[in-house]
């Protein structure tokens, strides 16, 4: 992007960059594309592993074709079997008599066989045929010419193969810091970059944490180049292998890359797949470094067992990882913070401006109009001169009054009330049912900072109302531990007792239940496994019984990690928790008004707003049948007169009918997800099944609307294998379009109520969070109209930036810059050092010279939300749109400062986060699983 010939404005900056012919040069890979016969063979020997193994979800182990692959060629291999395209790509030619044999014992090892007694003068016919595929060489930029008009079509493996050479180019040169340290970068397996020569190490010694670079091709809308995104982000190093899910390892000898090497086993029995090393025996090859790895798990093992047999607290050496690099399967507790920060982002930026050149085209992105909407917890808005009155004033006083002050946290009273109103109440209650003291007064407290009551000398009386506002808004108490405690065995219906006449919605009282909760700890509850924990989780059982009597809650966790809870201070999470009780009681307030007022002819707050959630739940480890699909929606409405309070409905697959928010997700939590059919569809019936649901869904809608015209929001990567229409490479087309590619497996569906003629939506917006497919933020560009005048850089923005597209509709970023990074005292760490550069802890009897070490805290970096309007009336009314949902994420329902997602869907989507059967962490996580082994496992 060059600032000279740009229009002044406002420009993001991101590591995004065109994936050009001329960015990759003459780079070629190896591909042996697979024929319809060769895939049938891989799914047939897939139904033979599922036998063998007598499991649903056992699936055939190419991961050890794999492996022997990248020992054998040095490293660069990416073997897709399914698929409708299957693949096999790799930098450098493979020999297809080794391939033969590599295959050979790949099928042999998985379905039982002895090593020495696979025949290889006598391969399978899947071997075979992999085998026998023609290898052609291709140059990855005769896949990457954007034809005009027209997304990106590049076959799958250009995808997979693309990092390959430019990961080379980019490790080739040191990765200089401010301070002219030089990091150096070692190219990976998957394409990407990782700085093993120079980690990250605590203050304390022992413990590390490596730099990785992603460098992944993805698609934009309407970009007619695929987009190279780069990232970087902090991978901890576990201080044991064998409770770790993968491994880096260091290959032998010059010019390889860093394998990633995925572990096999469960629990701590995590090393390298005994297969894997058998096949390469055989083969005859250099397996060196993949019997380091088994040779390390074999020998924490034998800790393991020790500590176990002598009842000792299990603790694994603490040293330089060397060769072997293990990464935990999750984030536990580790003494080396997460992110990389915004300064390392920037440099990275640098770095690959530099190596790539000019070859290397930037995205051109500009802010968009948008006025976001002010929200009551922000400072108020003062002119100049009654800012200079009120600080004059104040020094002749010495008043400490604030200058800006801030309102409420809280909608107002009114608006509560005009919202239980519509919805047909006289009256709002809030039961609160509590078993530790110090949960009622932080209840207590948190109305007292909502309703503006004066704490002193109130207090509460068991099952008596308590007026918080004019006889229209009360809280009632009541002392419910055998409701309420953790544990098993109880009747829950039951021990509610006397307090079900408090949560009785009769006489025009809207009710709402708050209740106490914790995660059951396992010193409370000896000789219970970690793992059944969750079964004595009082949430989900008292959830359901207040569901089943059409009550909304909440939760307050009474005690954490750190002990009980007490009041006192900022209560966030008693003041989050009030907040988004009033979003199961479906109440919509002035504050989302207030967001949908729109300027311009094309008028948002005339419309409805519909969010659809979408999720498969995965079956567990041990869990049969089909995967369980959940449906969830809302629809924010508006107010017929104006006067009067947007409402909101919902609507899930388990209860299919429209009805009001509470009633809705009441009816939802108080039944099981759904049972996935008796018959097995396949995927494609499966989602069309899906996408019909939400069809019918639509239709009944708009009879409910009577005439008002709606939008449904989406999240992309959830949705897109319902709707072809939400595709990158299918946007534009029209349904029943056909294109040269019509024997993929296309959707019946082409987007949310196509098929509804003039009830269908007025537009559909399409969401995407996900951060390795939405361009990373590093900074903003600020041009002046004024001629000659100088750009201005800044490090962060809140704005919403339309992508400079090459055809159809735009596509927009909303940027957000974290809490934790831009709130009051957060420090902005990351914001002018790397890791590499990060401040050690002072300890010092002078409390000024104190300082906190900067290593084992967060560092944090913007984030964006990609949002693509699609259909509507013009230009004017996508952009409209756009803004509409950037408005609804920076308001939200639920707590103060931005959500990933806008009103209507993040409502949707906590219907099913809410959900009794939703899997709820336990804070101590099971022994084993991470670094947390070294830390907690007590062996019996």
């Amino acid at each position: 992007m060059n600032d000279q010939n740009l229009a002044p404005g406002k420009y993001l900056h991101t590591l995004a960059y065109r994936c050009t012919p001329d960015l990759v040069g003459d780079e070629t890979v190896h591909v042996r594309q697979l024929d319809a016969e060769t895939g049938k063979l891989w799914n047939t020997f897939s139904g033979q592993c599922r036998k063998r193994f007598g499991k649903e979800e056992a699936q055939a182990p190419y991961t050890i074709a794999t492996t022997v692959l990248q020992v054998i060629t040095g490293g660069y291999v990416h073997f897709e079997p399914k698929g409708v395209s299957p693949f096999l790509v790799s930098r450098h030619p493979i020999d297809s008599d080794l391939l033969c044999k590599a295959f050979t014992l790949t099928h042999g090892l998985a379905l039982g066989e002895q090593v020495e007694a696979i025949d290889l003068r006598q391969p399978p016919d899947l071997a075979l045929r992999i085998a026998q595929t023609p290898e052609r060489v291709f140059a990855l930029k005769e896949h990457l010419v954007g034809a005009n008009g027209t997304q990106p079509d590049a076959p799958n493996w250009v995808y997979k193969s693309v990092g390959w050479g430019l990961a080379d180019r980019l490790a080739a040169v040191r990765f200089k810091l401010s301070n002219g340290r030089e990091i150096a970068l070692r190219p990976d397996v998957t394409g990407g970059l990782v700085a093993l020569d120079d980690p990250w190490e605590n203050e304390g010694g022992g413990r590390y944490a490596v730099c990785r670079t992603s460098v992944q091709l993805k698609t934009l809308p309407n970009v007619q180049h695929p987009v190279l995104l780069l990232d970087a982000r902090v991978s901890r190093i576990s201080s044991s292998l064998i409770f770790s899910s993968t491994a880096l390892a260091i290959q032998p000898g010059e010019g390889h890359p860093v394998l990633e090497v995925k572990l096999n086993g469960r629990g701590g029995a995590k090393t390298i797949p005994r297969q894997t090393l058998q096949a390469l025996g055989r083969l005859k090859m250099d397996y060196s470094i993949l019997q380091t790895i088994a040779d390390r798990s074999e020998r924490e093992q034998k800790i393991r067992e020790r500590a176990r047999a002598f009842k000792e607290k299990l603790q694994f050496p603490r040293e330089h990882p060397g060769q072997v690099w293990p990464i935990p399967a999750k984030n536990y507790q580790h003494p080396i913070g997460t992110g990389v920060g915004m300064h390392h982002l920037r440099l990275l930026r640098a770095h690959a401006d530099a190596v790539l050149g000019d070859k290397a085209e930037r995205l051109s992105l500009r802010q968009s109009a948008m006025t976001l909407p002010r929200r009551p917890t922000e400072p108020e808005k003062v002119s100049a001169q009654e800012y200079k009155r009120r600080k004059e004033e104040r020094e002749r006083t010495g008043s400490n009054e604030p200058l800006r002050p801030r309102g409420s946290l809280f909608p107002s009273a009114e608006s509560l009330c005009t919202s239980a109103d519509g919805a047909g109440f006289k009256k709002l209650r809030i039961a609160c049912l509590w078993y530790r003291d110090e949960t009622r007064q932080r209840m207590l407290q948190t109305f007292c900072r909502a309703f503006g009551l004066d704490p002193v000398g109130l207090d509460t009386k068991e099952g008596i109302e308590l007026d918080l506002y004019q006889g229209r808004i009360a809280a009632v108490f009541h002392y419910a531990p055998d409701f309420l405690r953790p544990g098993r065995g109880r009747d829950r219906a039951e021990a509610l007792g006397a307090v079900a006449a408090s949560l009785r919605s009769r006489d025009g009282v809207l009710v709402g239940a708050w209740c106490e909760t914790e995660f059951p700890d396992g010193d409370d509850f000896p000789g219970v496994d970690t793992r059944d924990l969750a079964d004595l989780d009082a949430k989900p059982q008292t959830k359901g019984v207040l569901a089943g009597l059409d009550v909304p809650s909440q939760y307050l966790m009474g005690r954490g990690k750190e002990g009980v809870v007490e009041p006192g201070g900022e209560d966030h999470p008693a003041q989050m928790a009030l907040l988004d009780l009033y979003r199961s009681l479906g109440i919509i307030d002035e504050r989302i008004a207030n967001a949908l007022q729109a300027k311009g002819s094309f008028l948002v707050d005339r419309l409805a707003h519909v969010g659809v959630h979408v999720r498969q739940q995965n079956r567990r480890y041990g869990e049969k049948g089909e995967p369980k699909i959940v449906i969830t929606a809302t629809a924010l409405v508006p107010p017929q007169t104006s006067q009067g309070a947007w409402s909101l409905l919902g609507w899930s697959s388990t209860a299919p009918v429209w009805r009001p928010y509470r009633s809705a997700q009441n009816a939802f939590h108080a039944r099981p997800y759904p049972e996935p059919s008796a018959e097995t569809p396949s995927y494609r019936q499966k989602w069309d099944g899906a996408a019909d649901m939400v069809e019918r869904a639509l239709g009944d809608l708009a009879d409910e609307l009577d005439g008002v015209q709606y939008t449904v929001t989406v999240d992309g990567q959830s949705a897109r294998r319902m709707w072809d229409g939400l595709q990158n490479l299918r946007l534009g087309e029209q349904p029943g379009q056909s294109r040269a590619d019509d024997n993929r497996n296309r959707s019946r569906y082409h987007l949310p109520g196509a098929r509804l003629g003039v009830d269908a939506p007025l537009a559909v917006v399409r969401l995407n969070t996900e951060d390795d497919e939405v361009p990373q933020p590093v900074s903003v560009t600020y041009l002046g109209k004024k001629e000659g005048a100088e750009p201005v850089e800044k490090g962060t923005s809140t704005l919403l930036f339309e992508v400079g597209t090459d055809f159809g509709t735009p596509v927009w970023l909303l940027c957000n810059v974290p809490r934790a990074y831009d709130g009051s005292g957060a420090g902005r760490l990351g914001s002018k050092r790397t890791r590499w550069e990060a401040q050690q802890s002072v300890h010092s009897e002078n409390r000024s010279e104190r300082r906190k070490g900067e290593m084992p805290q967060n560092f944090y970096a913007m984030t964006a939300t990609e949002i693509l309007p699609i259909g509507g009336p013009s230009d004017e009314a996508r952009e409209a749109l756009a803004a509409m949902t950037g408005r609804l994420c920076h308001q939200t329902l639920f707590w103060s400062d931005r959500a990933r997602y806008p009103v209507p869907l993040h409502a949707a989507r906590q219907m099913d986060l809410d959900h009794p059967q939703y899997r709820r962490e336990v804070l101590d996580a099971e022994p084993g699983s991470g670094d947390e082994a070294e830390e907690n496992e007590v062996t019996e």
